[in-house]
């Protein structure tokens, strides 16, 4: 049994093939869609069967506070509880599944990668024994995992916020368009912040290639062997203290900006209960929802992030295989 699910999982899921050929593509997504079209298509199909399971449980939520627990009715509480334990344990099997397949994709992409810059002398290329090492052993793994979420995560992350929203504003519209807007300063931040950071990370892999090549440059003396290198790290050691400051305190006010919605829904939404215009189920549903959107908010926003600078990786990489 478990060896006839495993070739029904290989034949569904496939992997990633073997490379086939040719320079890798100018641009970042031109090279996801070259070597993994067809793992993103069913990547895709997967991911969306997960959006309409995103409101179910703020649904089941409301309707337990309103009828099962304002109306003490055990039996409507114990058959909502089994509803609801069912919808996570369909939730949990198809994100197992995904991230499962998402692993695949990845290590692939990291195999075609390495198998590439190996199979290639560094004096074919034209580059160093220094940025080659660095291509193989670590930068190939970022583009890989890159690649595998790359359509995906923002794919899974946009179908949820927009499922939730639309939930909520169906339901509760003055409460929703009130918790929707404190997202807008998140969004504003990251935008500001990522050139920033952009900028960083593309000195920081310059530099720590120049650190590989510098090491295993010969023919200097021993006190310019040492020199350069120690400045190298210097000013690596600087870059990412810069980067980690700016990147920490995005993340802090995003959390505070989180907080503050999370405060609307209670203050706005308790003063419509006090007036009897909603119901304490819609708040609890309400700042659960709130949550479960502001996560995937927080992930769009990384991942923005982590496009912004797999660019510039991708781009150094690209240039780097010739």
């Amino acid at each position: 049994m478990a060896s006839l699910l495993s070739r029904l999982y290989r034949s569904v899921l496939p992997s990633v093939s073997d490379w086939s050929g040719g320079p890798m593509s100018t641009s970042l997504y031109g090279y996801v869609l070259k070597v993994s079209r067809k793992q993103q298509v069913r990547l895709g199909l997967l991911t969306m069967v997960l959006f309409p399971l995103a409101s179910v449980p703020l649904e089941l939520q409301r309707q337990i506070v309103n009828h099962a627990v304002v109306g003490s009715g055990v039996e409507l509480l114990l058959a909502y509880g089994g509803l609801y334990l069912a919808v996570l344990l369909l939730q949990g099997g198809l994100k197992f599944v995904r991230d499962i397949y998402m692993y695949r994709i990845a290590e692939g992409v990291t195999r075609l990668l390495r198998k590439k810059f190996v199979h290639h002398a560094p004096h074919e290329t034209g580059i160093d024994e220094g940025t080659t090492q660095a291509i193989i052993s670590s930068e190939s793994e970022k583009v890989g995992g890159f690649v595998a979420e790359s359509i995906s995560l923002p794919l899974l992350q946009t179908g949820t916020v927009l499922s939730i929203a639309a939930y909520m504003l169906v339901i509760e519209p003055l409460i929703a368009v009130v918790a929707i807007a404190f997202l807008v300063p998140s969004v504003v931040i990251v935008g500001l912040a990522q050139p920033i950071l952009n900028g960083l990370s593309r000195s920081k892999i310059t530099l720590v290639r120049s650190l590989g090549e510098s090491v295993l440059r010969d023919g200097r003396d021993e006190a310019a062997q040492a020199a350069e290198p120690d400045a190298l790290v210097d000013r690596i050691y600087g870059l990412r203290l810069r980067f980690a400051n700016l990147k920490n305190a995005t993340k802090v006010l995003n959390q505070l900006i989180t907080g503050l919605g999370l405060l609307s829904i209670l203050l706005v939404g308790g003063w419509l209960a006090i007036e009897g215009r909603t119901e304490i189920g819609i708040i609890v549903a309400f700042m659960s929802g709130y949550e479960r959107m502001t996560n995937p908010v927080r992930d769009l926003l990384n991942f923005y992030r982590r496009l912004s600078m797999m660019r510039v990786q991708y781009r150094l990489v690209a240039d780097a295989s010739g």
